[in-house]
């Protein structure tokens, strides 16, 4: 080992001064082959010549109170495998890594990883031949330590403003009215989109949706509720490659508009459904004891034909409902089930829930549920600090 060589342990402190963070503690990951940094509100901006990409890191695990804001150039865009085996297709940025009184330019992708111990995971393409990284070992660099922002501003997490775009071709629906009432009353700005107006250019640096001539913003979020085409499930595509949290997958609208795939795919995950023939002799009207449900997220509605709101779900049947819109990635959706002598059958499967008749026969008000895990999922969440002991 020579006078230069550069050695690390499995965790080390180091700083990316181009991106005013001067300290950051990291896993050291040669099983990764690159690295990635915890960024929440990723945004590009930009020309398509020179193109960038806005974020904020959070730099302190667990402290959601310090904030820093941060752009750079994009290098690249990427498709990175998780641990998890999870793909996600991520900015890359170049910016200079500092470690002790070394310097050297590395690739960073950007990536959510609220939650992780480490906020920045150091990959082996970032670590140059004099580095010689010793697994059993940590802190083989000076410490830095989080007091370093002590005198840098702190940027408190608040809500803000969410901009969320509604696709539609039919703006004027008693339910867009419901979306656009309820997204007014939260402070958020919602404009409305006919699918068939916009176009997508694909880029690999520089991707967007046009409405005529002019290049769309950035979204936080996309309702959609535009009937299901090929083209509207690449523009859904388009929105969620640009980083829009979209309540409905692409795959999964089109895929719950095909009643055989809907059958299919709710049999190969071993979910109950009635014994059908397609194509179908005749059309088959929901049985009168069918029972409609709204999925939001994680959370059930039971919709009764009747108003009846004594109805409740065993805690099976709620995880069977919710399984099924899982399947098809579905966060906003209603399913029509039956219950049977064998069990819960699921016998129909929409994206596109009427709002006003769930709200008058529950008296609850669907849109604001829908609101909620927009809000929860398309902007940065504070987390309050743990208490030092």
């Amino acid at each position: 080992m020579t006078d230069a060589t550069i050695k690390l342990g499995w965790e080390e402190w180091l700083s990316l001064p181009d991106l005013n963070l001067p300290a950051i503690k990291a896993k050291i990951d040669t099983g990764a082959r690159t690295s990635a940094l915890h960024a929440v509100g990723i945004e590009p901006f930009g020309t398509e010549a020179n193109p960038k990409v806005r974020f904020t890191v959070y730099p302190i695990p667990e402290n959601y109170e310090v904030a820093i804001p941060c752009s750079a150039p994009v290098k690249d865009r990427r498709e990175v495998t998780s641990s998890n085996g999870e793909t996600e297709l991520r900015f890359v940025i170049e910016t200079h890594l500092q470690v002790g009184d070394q310097s050297w330019p590395i690739e960073v992708t950007l990536t959510d990883r609220t939650g992780m111990a480490y906020h920045m995971l150091l990959g082996r393409r970032a670590l140059v031949d004099r580095c010689l990284v010793v697994p059993g070992e940590s802190h083989q660099q000076p410490d830095l330590g989080y007091d370093a922002y002590a005198t840098k501003p702190i940027y408190t997490v608040k809500p803000r403003s969410l901009r969320i775009a509604l696709l539609t071709a039919k703006p004027n629906t008693p339910s867009s009215h419901a979306l656009i009432e309820e997204a007014e009353v939260r402070g958020h700005v919602i404009e409305q989109f006919d699918p068939a107006k916009l176009s997508i250019t694909t880029s690999l640096n520089a991707p967007r949706i046009q409405h005529g001539s002019n290049k769309l913003p950035h979204f936080d979020a996309v309702i959609p509720r535009m009937p299901v085409t090929r083209y509207n499930a690449a523009l859904l595509r388009q929105f969620d490659m640009l980083g829009a949290y979209t309540i409905n997958s692409a795959e999964g609208l089109t895929a719950a508009h095909d009643p055989v795939l809907v059958q299919q795919k709710l049999v190969r995950n071993h979910i109950a459904v009635p014994e059908l023939t397609f194509p179908a002799i005749s059309a088959h009207d929901l049985p009168a004891d069918a029972i409609e449900v709204l999925v939001t997220g994680g959370k059930l509605t039971v919709i009764t034909r009747d108003g009846k709101r004594s109805l409740k779900l065993t805690k099976d049947e709620r995880r069977t409902a919710l399984r099924a819109a899982r399947v098809f990635k579905l966060g906003f959706a209603a399913l029509s089930l039956l219950r049977t002598a064998e069990g819960l059958q699921v016998l129909t499967l929409t994206s596109r829930p009427n709002l006003t008749h769930i709200e008058k026969v529950t008296r609850k008000n669907p849109a604001s549920a829908l609101f909620d895990l927009i809000e929860k999922q398309a902007r940065p969440r504070p987390h309050k600090p743990k208490r030092k002991r």
